[in-house]
């Protein structure tokens, strides 16, 4: 199997309000894995990514509050749907968030 690249972004990110009322967000702590879903630039088809979301400020995530985060983005062809502006939703079971990515911190392919 080949190498597959890792694509590293900045996005303003805003949580979903959880769905039961006493619950916490979705993402509580820095590190979580999610699935960006995100629209192909040209096609507009939807294509989902496995990703690492963290929060260099180590601010709390809360729901209904945009925050700046970086997002770790597995996939070739990421870079075909996740540029600055572009918009994408994070899921996890279900929607859980929204953001719009600021700017492409880097790229790199990862070991076999």
């Amino acid at each position: 199997m080949g190498k597959v690249k890792q694509y590293k972004y900045s996005a303003l990110v805003r949580l979903n309000p959880p769905s039961d009322v006493r619950a916490e967000p979705e993402l509580p702590v820095a590190g979580s894995r999610v699935v960006v879903r995100a629209r192909h630039h040209d096609t507009r088809i939807s294509k989902i990514f496995s990703a690492l979301v963290s929060n260099a400020q180590d601010r709390t995530m809360r729901a209904n509050r945009s925050i700046q985060l970086t997002l770790t983005v597995l996939g070739d062809d990421a870079c075909d749907y996740l540029e600055a502006g572009d918009s994408f939703t994070l899921w996890r079971g279900h929607d859980i968030g929204q953001g719009v990515i600021s700017r492409r911190l880097s790229w790199w392919a990862d070991a076999p």
